[in-house]
């Protein structure tokens, strides 16, 4: 884990005014000021401590001479160093417990916001932007994903919930095959692009966590696995998102700048508490504690990341186009973007028995946040590094993206067509 204090120095303007478009004002007292003078007194004790132990060495220095001329030494310059020991080890712990406080305060700090970000403190002032297809005025009355999963008998909540507990769910039949066939979908789509697949481990150390995600918020969200500590080993969490263990796989690294921009396609599991959705969404497979997803990663070079941020959220775009979904893009507001963003936009997809657009893909783009904690850089020729730029944004939520299809293509009679992408995929047109 890498923080840098010097960073919070030379941007102390752009972090204040941050944490005031954020609406973060009431969570630290003026951390921007006390990080910039913990900074300082560590750098200070730092200085007093180097100053002490080069005294110390100097009586050394003398009593090993004195042992050579086998005179005796002086008593009083033994106590001297023990005194020096004991202020050196005095202000040690000290820099210890200031260190400590400045990486939490570090590690809370968020990303600055780029330009052009709308202010607002909820997703109620988020902006649209765009929207994409056509909402059908239908003849009939639209059944919800929830009646045709019933009827087809394509999805099993009740069982779920005995075994695992509420927000779980079994899939079944066709509907397995057609959450497969997106993945497999979304994964070719994403190569023919440039994009390396890849399948991450699905647990990640807590230390780790710490530098891509905001830990002082975000560790509610996530299942702690238990008894690893028992071991000796490091505790650790289940993903909560694919993109995590896929941006970790660089930390403490250097990428030379010829390999930019590096560009990743994951697919996993992922699973998250919901702690805080509490009645929101709780019957069905919208909001539940264990979802796939495919997900776009990129490491670049800082110039290259808003054309980057673009490209990735257009890719989302083709692929929800492509599947016959109406949806919009929303210009995320300071008050609803990640801490570590410097600008967000999100997908929504077009829910017809709700009557409203729902979220189902995040844009972001992290600039060097990330890549500070966990130490990511990258090399020109001459040996000159600095931090890349990291960019995420979903590919394709599985379990939204089949609720998506559901109610979308259903037809008078309850059935389903499958969207033309997906059927060399699944074997079949309809459900």
């Amino acid at each position: 884990m890498v923080y840098d204090l010097n960073y919070v120095k030379d941007n102390k303007d752009a972090l204040e005014l941050s944490i005031k478009r954020r609406f973060l004002g009431g969570t630290a007292t003026d951390p921007v000021g006390r990080l910039i003078e913990l900074n300082d007194s560590i750098k200070t004790m730092q200085r007093e401590i180097d100053s002490l132990r080069h005294e110390r060495n100097v009586i050394s220095e003398g009593f090993s001479k004195a042992s050579k001329e086998g005179k005796k030494t002086d008593d009083g310059d033994r106590k001297k160093v023990r005194n020096l020991m004991e202020g050196i080890k005095s202000k040690e712990d000290e820099i210890g417990k200031l260190t400590e406080e400045a990486k939490n305060l570090f590690l809370w700090l968020p990303n600055t916001i780029a330009e052009g970000v709308p202010d607002g403190k909820d997703d109620s002032e988020n902006v649209e932007i765009k929207k994409a297809g056509d909402i059908t005025d239908r003849k009939f009355k639209t059944k919800s994903y929830a009646e045709i999963c019933e009827k087809k008998d394509l999805v099993d909540l009740e069982n779920a919930a005995r075994v695992a507990g509420s927000r779980f769910y079994y899939l079944k039949g066709k509907l397995v095959q057609l959450a497969l066939a997106i993945e497999a979908y979304s994964i070719a789509k994403m190569a023919s692009k440039g994009f390396t697949p890849l399948i991450p481990p699905f647990m990640i150390k807590k230390d780790v966590y710490s530098g891509i995600a905001h830990m002082a918020t975000f560790e509610d969200a996530l299942y702690k696995v238990s008894g690893v500590e028992d071991t000796g080993e490091e505790e650790r969490f289940l993903i909560s998102t694919t993109e995590h263990p896929m941006i970790a796989m660089y930390s403490d690294s250097v990428i030379p700048e010829g390999k930019l921009p590096l560009k990743f396609v994951g697919v996993s599991p992922a699973f998250r508490k919901e702690a805080g959705a509490h009645g929101k969404d709780q019957k069905g497979i919208f909001r539940v504690h264990q979802f796939n997803q495919t997900e776009q990663i990129v490491f670049c070079k800082p110039e290259d990341a808003d054309r980057i941020h673009k490209e990735i959220l257009e890719n989302a775009e083709e692929m929800w186009a492509e599947l016959g979904i109406p949806y919009r893009v929303v210009d995320i507001c300071t008050g609803d973007m990640g801490v570590r963003d410097v600008k967000q936009y999100d997908i929504e997809a077009y829910i017809y028995s709700q009557e409203k657009y729902r979220e189902v893909g995040s844009f972001d783009n992290t600039t060097d946040w990330i890549a500070r904690r966990l130490n990511i850089k990258y090399s020109d020729d001459s040996g000159n590094k600095a931090y890349v730029s990291t960019l995420d944004g979903t590919g394709i939520p599985v379990q939204r993206a089949l609720i998506a299809i559901l109610e979308t293509h259903q037809q008078e009679n309850g059935d389903v067509t499958v969207p033309e992408a997906l059927r060399k995929y699944t074997g079949f047109d309809r459900i």
